[in-house]
């Protein structure tokens, strides 16, 4: 499966419903760079909230690895150290907080590094490109069990815009039917909370023979490409090799979300859920406007 994250297409009834989308275009075409149109300037506030959220849920996903135990130690070290220099919050730094709005895990959109640090959260440092000050974040307020880690990034502006989550490893099976039973309960609960669901997937294309029955008994032999469906007997492998592709986008106002199917090179599928808040990153583009 590609190593690391995004944010539609003719309707497949393959098992999850009319809610599948096949991609016409390559994977590279359709998860294509994060910019933004000249459309956005120009358009209206709810045309722009809809604009900002498609582009921005349309980037590319990045992917971390920590699975080697020495840097995990490393890391749980520097965690402790981070957690000891914590100070308490002002009033005004409190006062601050609490005009912010709630993200996943108790985190708040908007809040520095400080604020998230001085909340309880430990937070370690870590490199992605593309996504300045970012940090994997332990001993969340509300952390969930179905997730192994979670990775913050603050950017220039030092606020909370994007948080990234990584699933539990499943032993799954060829069909890949554990990790797709996870993916619709997760569909259905970020639909219910943020609406406006996408899902996008890319099939393994396979090339068949066909016989075609000609006049006085001639045939004539021609070949086709054909779709494989979610859940077919190899589904596990194609997701692996990156013949296959199945991801889901959500939106509000505020926050996009983009839920995707992965497996890593032992075999093991997990999900990868990432959030980014849509009217910060608006915020940061219409100040980049604003100064050209």
């Amino acid at each position: 499966m590609r190593f690391l994250l995004i944010s539609l297409m003719t309707v497949l009834t393959l098992g999850l419903g009319t809610r599948v989308f096949a991609a016409a275009e390559t994977r590279n075409e359709f998860l294509d760079s994060m910019l933004l149109s000249e459309e956005y300037a120009t358009s209206n506030s709810g045309e722009k909230a809809v604009t900002n959220a498609r582009t921005l849920l349309k980037q590319k996903q990045k992917r971390i690895d920590i699975q080697d135990n020495r840097k995990l130690r490393d890391i749980i070290k520097k965690q402790q150290k981070q957690k000891e220099q914590n100070k308490n919050l002002s009033k005004q730094e409190i006062k601050q907080i609490s005009k912010l709005s709630t993200a996943p895990f108790g985190l708040l959109w908007g809040e520095s590094y400080e604020q998230t640090l001085n909340s309880g959260v430990i937070l370690t440092k870590t490199e992605e490109k593309d996504y300045v000050n970012s940090f994997i974040a332990t001993q969340l307020p509300k952390p969930i069990k179905d997730i192994r880690y979670v990775v913050v990034t603050f950017g220039e502006e030092n606020k909370l815009w994007r948080i990234i989550s990584y699933g539990v490893f499943i032993k799954d099976k060829p069909d890949a039917s554990v990790i797709l039973k996870e993916y619709n309960r997760f569909y259905d609960l970020l639909n219910k909370k943020y609406g406006n669901a996408e899902q996008t997937f890319i099939p393994k294309i396979t090339k068949v023979k066909k016989i075609i029955e000609l006049d006085r008994g001639k045939t004539k032999e021609e070949i086709e490409d054909k779709e494989e469906p979610i859940g077919n007997p190899n589904f596990l492998a194609q997701l692996q090799s990156g013949e296959a592709d199945l991801y889901a986008s959500f939106y509000n106002q505020e926050v996009g979300a983009v839920l995707s199917v992965n497996v890593d090179g032992n075999g093991n599928s997990y999900l990868i859920l990432e959030y980014k808040n849509l009217k910060l990153f608006q915020e940061k583009q219409d100040e980049t406007l604003d100064a050209l």
